[in-house]
């Protein structure tokens, strides 16, 4: 199977997919880790593995774009609903949450909502969504709580942080409640950097690139008030 440029699948790839359906990963967390861990290896780790992307995607509901890594990899932490773009940094530590326990109903117990036999069979919540843009820094033992939709393309989440609202692109947050400390850019170079779209090019593409998209960067200088440009006298 082909992935382009950016992803690896190696030769036992089938072996590993065969492992995980019959040994049931979807609910055996701790196998699934370690023939997690095994593909990512194999497929020259956790940035380019494919087979890890596709257990992680039909089996947890989370869906991790190539050369991202780190803690999303590991479907004890993260629930079904996730959407990780391209070229994200995951610190350890990070959690995400998608869902509440209910407030409304008469216990926020899991019994009551979560699917099991006899007991709650069609009470269960509707899926949370929650979607990481490209090109994304979450620091070490952040917390995205369910407020949060969605951390814009370019943002960075602080260590420790406790992500409460959606981040837009390009923001630096930290804190409890997460807030805005400043953009990473100006508005006309983070209009810039967002049309290149560089983030959906291969690591190969944009690092043969890197002074022309980096130019994308520099703000021109600004004259000095009053002065037109012309000497006059």
């Amino acid at each position: 199977m082909s992935h382009g440029p950016d992803l690896v699948e190696s030769r036992f790839a089938p072996v590993l997919r065969w492992c995980y359906r019959v040994l049931n990963c979807k609910r055996r967390w701790r196998i699934a880790r370690v023939l997690l861990q095994l593909a990512m290896r194999l497929e020259r780790g956790a940035m380019r593995s494919a087979t890890a992307r596709f257990f992680m995607a039909k089996y947890h509901g989370v869906s991790i774009g190539a050369w991202s890594y780190g803690e999303c990899f590991d479907p004890a932490l993260l629930p079904p609903g996730i959407e990780i773009g391209r070229y994200v940094s995951v610190a350890r530590g990070v959690r995400m949450f998608t869902q509440n326990h209910p407030l409304d109903r008469l216990t926020t117990h899991p019994l009551l909502y979560e699917h099991q036999p006899g007991v709650a069979e069609t009470a269960a919540l509707p899926p949370g969504k929650l979607e990481i843009g490209h090109d994304v820094w979450i620091g070490s033992n952040a917390i995205i709580t369910p407020g949060c939709h969605r951390v814009g393309n370019g943002a960075v989440v602080g260590a420790g942080a406790v992500v409460t609202k959606d981040v837009p692109d390009f923001a630096i947050v930290a804190g409890n409640p997460a807030r805005k400390i400043r953009d990473r850019f100006p508005p006309e170079v983070a209009a810039r950097v967002t049309a290149s779209a560089w983030w959906m090019m291969s690591a190969d593409e944009w690092l043969s690139r890197i002074n022309e998209l980096e130019s994308l960067l520099v703000v021109p200088a600004t004259p000095p008030a009053g002065d037109s440009g012309n000497s006059q006298g």
